[in-house]
């Protein structure tokens, strides 16, 4: 279990990111957090797998504490990050090489870093990118490596920080497929920050934080209903499936009880519905209602 109890964090010389953040996170479980820029989603990250120290309140793995130094390798071992920028963590030259290089350090033997390589380039489709000089890859495809290299580390829970927010929408659709293939076959715990709905609909729990609290935490229909009804505003499949739950009150609620649907089959229903390319950004009621109030980009 990965728990957060009453957790505070404050950088040198500045006021609290995160006042009091309580929620837990079981294996095979899967946790969205969303939360505008600025909420504190990416230090509550680094706090959950020990990169940062909490100024108060306390973070677990397994009842491993954070703040134990005895203990912080095997927190390590057991919670694996992917930042939303690539190239914070990408470390060797070519991919093959950098999906081993966790496997590596180990300390597995040569046969078993190859086969969890091999089995890594397939489950993410960049078997065609093996021997590819990590500096000449796109940036999807440097994100697409970082997820690769965090998940043959085999940690017992995963967090990914906007970790599809440099793909495209084929590429987005094929990656988080893949991570739910993955955590079907290691049983793991993920944390998917993210502010697409085809990302967060795989998951099973939903929480919203607001400056450096949380604000909702609930059902991904309920979550829904809490942006529209406070006038949060909306893009894509947001937008397009306010609109649904408006004219079809419970569609939502009934769409979240499908616990096998895909977030590549979420995505495909979401595209036929929306129409031709660009209506998805066009507002209607749902989105004058929605777009008043606040500002930045809003949830798609």
């Amino acid at each position: 279990m990965l728990e957060v109890q009453d957790l505070r964090f404050a950088y040198p010389g500045e006021e609290a990111t995160l006042s009091g953040v309580t929620f837990s996170l079981p294996p095979k479980k899967k946790l969205a957090i969303v939360g505008e820029n600025g909420s504190g989603k990416t230090t509550l990250a680094r706090l959950m797998c020990g990169l940062l120290e909490p100024s108060g309140g306390a973070v677990t793995v397994d009842a491993l504490d954070t703040r134990d130094a005895a203990t912080i390798y095997e927190v390590r071992r057991k919670v694996g990050i992917v930042f939303q920028d690539p190239d914070d963590q990408i470390v060797e030259t070519t991919v093959e090489r950098e999906i081993g290089f966790g496997p590596r350090n180990l300390g597995l033997s040569p046969d078993q870093v190859d086969q969890r390589v091999d089995r890594a380039l397939a489950r993410f489709g960049i078997a065609h990118l093996r021997t590819r000089s990590c500096h000449l890859l796109s940036a999807g495809e440097k994100q697409i490596l970082a997820v690769a290299s965090v998940s043959v580390m085999e940690p017992d829970y995963i967090i990914l920080d906007e970790a599809t927010s440099l793909v495209d929408a084929m590429s987005r659709r094929a990656l988080v497929s893949a991570i739910e293939r993955l955590l079907g076959e290691t049983g793991a715990g993920l944390v998917f920050i993210s502010m697409r709905l085809e990302d967060i609909w795989i998951c099973d729990e939903v929480l919203f934080l607001k400056d450096g609290l949380v604000a909702f935490r609930g059902t991904k229909d309920g979550f829904l209903k809490y942006l529209v009804d406070h006038r949060y505003p909306l893009s894509g499949s947001a937008l397009l499936l306010s609109k649904l739950e408006m004219g079809i009150p419970g569609f939502t609620a009934a769409l979240a009880e499908f616990d096998s649907l895909s977030a590549d089959t979420l995505a495909s229903v979401l595209s036929a519905l929306r129409g031709t390319p660009g209506r998805d950004s066009e507002r209607g009621s749902a989105g004058d209602d929605a777009s008043d109030s606040k500002g930045g980009s809003g949830w798609q």
